[in-house]
């Protein structure tokens, strides 16, 4: 071999995501591991659904805190006996465990799981310990610029009424009991779909069923989508003492069905979405203004939102934001070059091929699709097109969505 000729480079068209098909509420992803994973996911029951996000999230984070016969204690050590690990979330559009354990405790695992979610009853010592840890976690945030940063940006592109916009507060935490929790189990925890993850041998839909695990017709999930609706338009949180500044810019965007969804993804890519980016290359690595840099796109169902997000020196702090709008206008006035651009596209279809190696990163993503649902072909539509966008279409996009006195502007720290 010799190792002065680098290796060819062979350019890849296309993805298979490995997404399973089903008549029912009921998928398996084969795995020759004798590890399973399973997904219970309860796709219309996310904080978005709810007055008080905090119910829900409060409600999953101690679905396994007792029951009317064991305690927390009991329950964590039941399940590390069977070398289980259960991981319990309520995200915005819906609400999830995800099992992991060994395929032969599969029904001790799961009888456990389904004693939790059928007779949790919140023990009143449980909700106070999580609460005062809330808190306390929220009072050392406060000190964070980079905490601070991002709850004044989430408010001014969401608005305090919207699920997104809304932070955390005394007051929401002290309005949720023992009650409320229950509600929120009895009303959301239900119609679930199962993402099972293991050997092809196991018969899940059988298993499922004798742990009474209700099979049904696969349904369309319907969620409400809440709208955005921005405040203002450029804040500064004064943070005394504050040797670090924190800035952030943001704006609302198109969603994943849009035509231009793709050459924003990949425009933000360019821009501030992998290491080898513009912002990064210029703005950290050329000019050493910034301790870390970058953009992001997160797409919901009808919309998405754009950020940039930057830590610097709070006496730098105009130079960082004047360089980062220097680049958006460099994209808006100038083409970007082929080597720049091809190396921005094997970035991210190198990426998404890596979210796609093996069973458990696949189930993540198939997982992901259903909760925000979208489309099966989304990630294939998504590689396709990437590969397909020239350089014309990146500085199309940045004039038509990136007018730089569009968008929210906060800093958090000391002037």
């Amino acid at each position: 071999m010799n190792r002065s000729i680098a290796p060819n480079i062979i350019n890849i068209n296309n993805i298979h995501t490995g997404f399973p098909d089903s008549a029912n509420n009921v998928f398996r992803i084969n795995s020759n591991e004798g590890v399973f994973k399973l997904d219970i996911i309860y796709p219309n029951s996310g904080y978005a659904m709810l007055k008080n996000k905090f119910q829900g999230i409060m409600a999953m984070d101690l679905l396994l805190s007792g029951t009317d016969k064991l305690t927390a204690q009991k329950i964590s050590e039941s399940l590390d006996a069977l070398g289980a690990y259960v991981y319990k979330s309520c995200d915005y559009y819906a609400s999830s465990l995800s099992l992991y354990g060994l395929i032969d405790n599969f029904d001790k695992i799961l009888k456990i799981v389904k004693d939790c979610i059928e007779h949790c009853n919140f023990p009143h010592e449980e909700i106070d310990v999580y609460k005062n840890k809330r808190s306390k976690e929220h009072q050392i945030n406060l000190e964070k610029t980079g905490y601070l940063a991002n709850r004044q940006i989430n408010w001014m592109l969401f608005g305090n009424k919207h699920p997104y916009g809304q932070a955390y507060e005394k007051a929401l935490y002290d309005a949720i009991d023992q009650s409320a929790l229950k509600a929120f189990v009895s009303n959301q925890l239900n119609h679930a779909l199962y993402v099972y993850t293991g050997p092809e041998s196991f018969a899940i839909e059988t298993a499922l069923s004798d742990n009474h695990f209700s099979i049904n017709p696969l349904a369309e999930p319907q969620t409400e989508e809440a709208l955005p609706m921005p405040q203002s338009h450029e804040e500064w949180i004064h943070k005394t003492g504050s040797t670090q500044n924190s800035l952030r810019f943001g704006k609302q965007l198109p969603g994943r069905t849009h035509p231009d969804y793709y050459a924003l993804t990949l425009f933000n890519l360019v821009l501030g979405g992998f290491f080898g980016s513009r912002l990064m290359k210029n703005i950290r690595e050329d000019k050493g203004l910034t301790y870390g840099i970058h953009s992001s796109i997160t797409p919901f169902k009808t919309y998405s939102i754009f950020k940039i997000s930057s830590e610097c020196n709070n006496g730098l702090t105009d130079v960082v934001k004047t360089e980062i709008l220097n680049e958006i206008k460099a994209l808006q006035t100038e083409l970007i070059g082929e080597e720049e651009l091809n190396t921005a596209k094997n970035y991210f279809k190198g990426a998404l091929l890596r979210n796609f190696d093996g069973a458990f990163n696949i189930a993540d993503r198939f997982k992901a699709s259903i909760e925000s649902g979208a489309s099966k072909s989304y990630y294939e539509d998504l590689f396709k097109q990437i590969d397909s966008i020239p350089a014309e279409l990146v500085k199309t996009i940045a004039n038509n969505y990136f007018d730089t006195e569009s968008l929210n502007y906060c800093v958090a720290g000391e002037k």
